[in-house]
């Protein structure tokens, strides 16, 4: 019996050594739902994939959450190892290895079902209103703002622009495509979000990267093995099942019987 139990033990030990041997990644990740939050299912959409590309080639991620500008100077001063999602730029390159494209999200106008609109440029929204949330920015749209051509009215989140598009107080709502559609199922009855659709058009397409600090002397490899680990998702028709799970909005967060915000 003595020596079963030794068997035993020396197996478990064996398991947990191998397991802490295992290579482990710290991550800063922020919020923006439904891609990322730490209130989210699996952390939302993006970090899911993040976490399965890396399981794939054995490894493990913690997640730790921080505002989003904090994140960015952690990587930059090496604090952390990395962090997601972000979009390459060259003063971004200069202190991190980008992954490949983890997501892509399509820019689209939100609006009205009973106010159709279908502008195939943004040109063609000359003398309508557009809702931004506070500190987005304006991208294809700056131009016309600031010529006057296209009103800008700011809202404190895309909540409350939504429900300013409920009352007719706004023309339209550019927004990443899930962005918009996750928004409205969390925060609007159902009879109030098929009063909402979206044009066909795509204004613009922003693409999401995996981003690792280049002061950490590990990262150069950690990059190449997501990638592998990305690619392997891919492939196996895994991450195409993630992206429609998260299109049918396993990813939300629960909020069966949300009201319509107040716009003051």
């Amino acid at each position: 019996m003595l020596y079963w139990l030794r068997i035993i033990l020396c197996l478990v030990c064996a398991a947990y050594v191998k397991a802490e041997e295992r290579p482990r990644i710290v991550l800063a990740n922020g919020e923006w739902k439904p891609f990322l939050s730490e209130k989210l299912p699996h952390y939302g959409f993006a970090s899911h994939l993040v976490t399965e590309a890396f399981a794939i080639v054995g490894v493990q991620v913690e997640y730790q959450f921080f505002p989003w500008a904090r994140a960015e100077a952690m990587v930059e001063s090496g604090q952390i190892d990395g962090s997601l999602l972000w979009t390459q730029t060259p003063q971004r390159e200069a202190f991190a290895y980008f992954s490949d494209v983890v997501a892509t999200q399509d820019e689209v106008l939100f609006h009205l079902r009973s106010q159709p609109l279908e502008p195939a440029s943004p040109s063609d929204l000359l003398g309508e209103s557009i809702a931004v949330p506070l500190g987005s920015k304006l991208g294809v749209w700056e131009s016309l703002v600031e010529s006057g051509q296209v009103k800008l009215v700011s809202v404190r989140d895309i909540e409350v622009g939504m429900n300013m598009l409920l009352r007719g107080r706004v023309d339209a709502f550019p927004l990443a495509r899930a962005v918009g559609y996750s928004a409205l199922r969390m925060h609007f009855p159902a009879k109030e979000q098929v009063r909402i659709t979206h044009s066909s058009t795509v204004f613009d397409q922003h693409k999401y990267r995996l981003m690792l600090s280049r002061k950490q002397p590990l990262n150069a490899r950690f990059i190449l093995q997501f990638n592998e680990g990305l690619g392997r998702l891919r492939d196996s028709g895994r991450y195409q099942e993630m992206e429609a799970d998260y299109y049918r909005g396993a990813y939300d967060a629960p909020a069966p019987e949300a009201q319509p915000s107040s716009d003051d």
